[in-house]
């Protein structure tokens, strides 16, 4: 059969009906208990994408001026809410993004005034090329903005956009071959323009639906690895972010590396006497104040009750004892208050030197920190003591309390 005989509203109708069953279906995703950003905008968008081809048909049996403006009008807004929902997803949208559908409304517009005035069909066919293309690389560029590696849904958006960028191009060209060019004739323009159709709807729908559970599936990864109540790593959290740097041989992968092993004094006290909530507040406290003293490579995790571990890379033996000294001192000067009440948090901090260690686990490290923390709370609690791998003995404690450091 020759596909240039085939019967574009025909065509057109059964892009409608594509769009509906798919629109129902992303839809239908708003009612799970997590829904990914950008859904609502993608299911409008969809919908709203679809009534525009409709329209865009309906040319056959409504006035002229009724597909014009209300069929791009739709179709120009629901690209507009892809775009938008893109932007929702990378939480990157701000009111002035919302402006981009006033701009589709003044293009409808000029498009009706361009039929009214007896512009052919042909140039008003090429400026909605235009602005489908424009959108179209918005789409591609909001789509690849800091994706990572896994998101796969993201590269597939971009790369059905660039396919029906690609087409759109064509069908811009092929307007030069074809004077007398409508919308309804069977021509390589139309086809082109059903197939930039089906792409969106088809090729859209499985990058969301593909977006949507690499979604699910990195929120699912952040709950087995962060502590619900800190936000902090937990232990497979910390098992995770710390397997390369303690799986390597490569001595060099954590050399000058240190580990702290921090408990919060008298934390069982505290919960008896003031009871969960406030331990909890204790908790939260201390985590935000570790959270503000570490660098972007530095792992935090809660290592279970009111236990917590830092992984120090690239700090020696000075350096760690510097920082942990810091932390210990911001600790203890801001109480938590508590009706009226201040209640002042202390912290024992063990800490290990890796730097001379030939072969080490996390396992190992958090065993020779637990030691030296074992000793801060034997020498009084609320000090900072450190493991000397090499002695295998516990050398040196930096005893603050008095602001004096005393060797063993």
């Amino acid at each position: 059969m020759d596909i240039l005989h085939l019967d574009i509203k025909s065509m057109l109708l059964m892009c409608v009906f594509i769009g509906v069953l798919i629109s129902g279906g992303l839809a239908a995703l708003l009612r799970d208990r997590y829904v990914c950003p950008g859904m609502p905008f993608w299911v409008m968008g969809f919908f709203i994408f679809t009534i525009g081809v409709f329209f865009a048909v309906g040319r056959a049996f409504t006035p002229l001026w009724i597909s014009v403006f209300f069929g791009n009008l739709f179709s120009f807004l629901g690209t507009n809410l892809l775009w938008l929902g893109l932007l929702k997803y990378n939480n990157k949208i701000k009111r002035y993004h919302f402006m981009i559908m006033g701009v589709s409304f003044l293009t409808a517009i000029l498009l009706l005034f361009m039929l009214n005035s007896g512009v052919p069909e042909k140039n008003r066919a090429e400026l909605i090329s235009i602005v489908f293309n424009l959108q179209s690389l918005l789409c591609i560029r909001e789509a690849l903005r800091n994706r990572q590696k896994y998101e796969s849904g993201r590269l597939m958006f971009a790369f059905t956009c660039t396919l029906v960028t690609i087409g759109s191009l064509v069908r811009f060209l092929t307007y030069q071959m074809d004077p007398a060019y409508a919308l309804l004739n069977t021509n390589i323009s139309n086809l082109l323009l059903i197939f930039n159709a089906i792409i969106v709807f088809l090729g859209l729908s499985f990058s969301i639906m593909l977006i949507t559970s690499q979604w699910l599936q990195q929120k699912l990864a952040a709950f087995a690895a962060y502590d619900a109540l800190t936000g902090v790593y937990n232990r497979h959290g910390l098992n995770e972010q710390t397997a390369v740097l303690f799986g390597s041989k490569n001595k060099a992968a954590f050399s000058n590396c240190s580990v702290a092993m921090i408990d919060i004094d008298f934390f069982k006290k505290t919960n008896d006497s003031y009871g969960h909530f406030v331990g909890d507040l204790v908790l939260k406290a201390v985590a935000a104040t570790l959270r503000q003293n570490i660098r972007h490579q530095d792992i935090l995790a809660r290592y279970g009750g009111e236990e917590f571990i830092v992984v120090l890379p690239d700090t020696n033996k000075t350096a760690a004892l510097a920082w942990a000294e810091r932390v210990r001192e911001l600790v203890s000067m801001e109480p938590i208050l508590v009706n009226q009440h201040a209640i002042t948090i202390t912290l024992s901090i063990g800490l290990v030197d890796l730097s001379e260690e030939k072969h080490v686990s996390l396992d190992d490290a958090i065993r020779e920190a637990d030691i030296a923390l074992y000793q801060a709370k034997e020498r009084g609690r609320n000090r900072v003591c450190w493991f000397d791998n090499a002695a295998s003995l516990l050398m040196y404690t930096a005893n603050y309390n008095g602001g004096v450091i005393s060797s063993n």
